[in-house]
């Protein structure tokens, strides 16, 4: 029973937050599809996933959503390629590669890291290379916010507090 127990501990819904609950409403788009959202409070963190129809280089989440956050005190990080990316995955073996699209952003506030990935998921072009733009419009959206010490270090990534005085 103990055991059943803890395994729905897992993923339950988002009932208690690392840092600002109203931060949600922000990062989730109104036109999104499939929102999930989990809490695992033995590992300190919380995740948020949708989707969305956007054509790329669209952004789920843009500079006034990025601006917001800043507004409420989110400092963004540095030390990771910004914009949009893409490489092959070709960790489900030959013949199965896709080309994955993906722009990310780091934040940080207080002791909580807020890692924003947007991604498309798309084929691959004759020769098993990537392709140049993805060959669909369904961008995911993942919000991941994790209070571990030590994570913005393992991720190579450094996140400086930004001063609040004016």
């Amino acid at each position: 029973m103990r055991k059943l127990l803890m395994s729905l501990l897992l993923y339950i819904p988002f009932s208690t937050t690392l840092a600002d609950a109203s931060v949600d409403e922000l990062l989730v788009r109104r036109d999104a599809r499939d929102v999930k959202k989990y809490s695992i409070p033995e590992g300190n963190s919380r995740q948020i996933s949708y989707s969305v129809n956007l054509k790329y280089p669209e952004t789920a989440l843009t500079d006034a959503t990025f601006a917001e956050l800043e507004k409420r005190g989110w400092s963004k990080c540095s030390g990771y390629r910004a914009g949009w990316d893409s490489y092959v995955d070709a960790s489900k073996g030959k013949d199965r590669e896709g080309t994955v699209f993906q722009n990310n952003s780091y934040w940080f506030k207080g002791s909580t890291l807020l890692t924003i990935s947007m991604r498309y998921y798309a084929g691959v072009a004759k020769g098993s290379h990537r392709l140049k733009v993805p060959d669909n419009t369904q961008q995911q959206v993942v919000v991941l916010e994790n209070g571990n010490p030590g994570v913005k270090e393992k991720l190579g990534i450094t996140c400086t507090q930004r001063s609040t005085a004016k």
